[in-house]
């Protein structure tokens, strides 16, 4: 099986801190985790059921990238105390078809840099749906960071060694809960 995480950023802006969070997830792999960043969230249209008989290419690209992965890294704000409008398009397309999708029986893992919450309500939403579509979610250890933005650069530097540390934990505990 592969040991290829698909990792995303839920946020479209240029300087985010949580595209920060994939960029040092993929520095701070295990030797034997290969971490891949998906970018083109933002090219997948808003999903429309009409649009399956068809699907465009990007939508096929997409859930290719998700099958082709044995786990999905996810960083991501939290927006009025959910995911992002973006974040939840992207899960919408790679859990269709129902009952066959390309998301089920993953290893998932989110994380967030967010405002005061540091993304706790968004991180308790968005696991609930996806461990209810048959995935299993790493979450230890916990990484809500809250004003992220004020020690996470996009290009994946911090300021705060400890988020390091987090990051590299839970990467070795996603790494663990993959089938050998």
């Amino acid at each position: 099986m592969s040991r290829t995480v698909l990792a995303i950023a839920g946020s479209l802006r240029q300087e985010s801190s949580n595209a920060g969070l994939v960029r040092m997830a993929m520095r701070l792999a295990p030797a034997d985790l290969t971490v891949v960043h998906w970018t083109r969230l933002g090219d997948l249209p808003f999903y429309n059921e009409d649009l399956e008989v068809d699907p465009p290419a990007i939508v096929r690209e997409w859930r290719d990238a998700v099958s082709a992965s044995a786990a999905l890294f996810v960083a991501a704000p939290e927006y009025n105390f959910g995911p992002s409008a973006v974040l939840k398009n992207a899960i919408d397309w790679a859990t269709r078809p129902l009952g066959q999708h390309a998301l089920r029986g993953k290893v998932v893992s989110i994380v967030s840099s967010a405002g005061s919450t540091g993304g706790a309500h968004m991180i308790e939403q968005l696991s609930g749906i996806l461990a209810l579509l048959g995935n299993s979610v790493v979450n230890e250890p916990a990484i809500q960071i809250a004003k992220g933005a004020e020690c996470i650069a996009a290009d994946g530097s911090t300021t705060d060694p400890a988020i390091e540390a987090l990051i590299a934990t839970r990467l070795a505990n996603v790494n663990a809960a993959l089938p050998a």
